[in-house]
Order: structure tokens, then sequence, then C-alpha cells
């Protein structure tokens, strides 16, 4: 499993850590800059402990299945994952714009602003859909802008997929 604990300037599989950015119940999310080009994208690491629940790890495991599967613009662009054996981890692009989370403080939109944002995330999820991949976590954390505007879906741990 893990030989230590992740930090600030750990490099691991040709990722340097750069910074925390969020601590979840399952994750830990962190900017990381591919030491071969300097190119910067967000590694996802799962928070494991001895005795933790192995749904946790399954599912985990789902998220790094299926995400070098989907294509497009309304995912995250895959880039790596690690083994369970040294280090688990993803890494994705690193979607600048915000979630959806932060605009239900503007509640209550104007319809046409709902029935706009009610069709980009149903596209969304029809292009998923259309892959094999049903997300079933849907929620506003799991719904990200790309400055353009388009919706982009993340966190694939209770995703289902045909085989």
């Amino acid at each position: 499993m893990v030989k230590g604990k992740l930090s600030t300037g750990t490099s691991i599989e040709g990722f340097r850590i750069d910074r925390l950015m969020h601590t979840g119940g399952m994750a830990h999310l962190w900017s990381v800059t591919r030491e071969s080009d300097g190119a910067t994208f967000l590694m996802k690491t799962p928070v494991v402990f001895e005795g933790e629940d192995p749904a946790a790890i399954v599912s985990f495991e789902m998220e790094q299945m299926i995400m070098p599967r989907l294509k497009g613009p309304h995912v995250p662009r895959h880039v790596a994952n690690g083994s369970f054996e040294v280090q688990p981890f993803i890494v994705r692009e690193r979607i600048e714009g915000a979630t959806l989370l932060p605009e239900l403080d503007r509640l209550p939109m104007p319809p046409e602003e709902v029935a706009s944002l009610g069709a980009r995330i149903a596209d969304a999820l029809q292009s998923i859909h259309d892959q094999g991949v049903v997300h079933l976590d849907v929620k506003p954390s799991n719904i990200m802008f790309r400055p353009s505007g388009e919706v982009v879906l993340i966190d694939f741990g209770l995703a289902h997929h045909r085989a």
C-alpha cells in the first residue's frame, strides 16, 4: 500500500505535488505538475487506512477504470493512474471553472436560465450515457463549468458502466 504520507514537493511516478486543494470524506485533491514538461493537472488520491470500509477502495478502483474510457468535452481528460501497490491516484485535466454549488446561492433563478442549465447538464449526461456510463452521483458539487460554459461531470466513483 502507500509508503509514507503525500505532501507538497513529493514526487510520484513523474508528477510533483504542488499543493493540497481539497480534502473530502473519501479523497484528497492535489494540484500537481508533470515533471517532464511542466504541465499542471489535478491528482485525486483516496483516503485509505487499515480497516477502512472496502467500499471506498472499490469506488476509487471503479473511477480508475471508468475515467480512461470517457472522452469528450463533458469529462475531464484522463492523464494517468497509480497502482494500489505503490500509491493509488488518478491524474486528470484540471478544470479551471467552478462547480454548480455556488450557483445555488442565486436561487431562485430566472426560468430561462434554469432551462438552459438543465439542457446543458442533460447534454453532458447524454454524452456519458452514449459511452456506456451512468454517473449515479449527480449533484451540484459534481457538476463543473469550463470557462466557455460547457458542463463537465466529475467524480465517477459511484458510476456504473457496461462491460
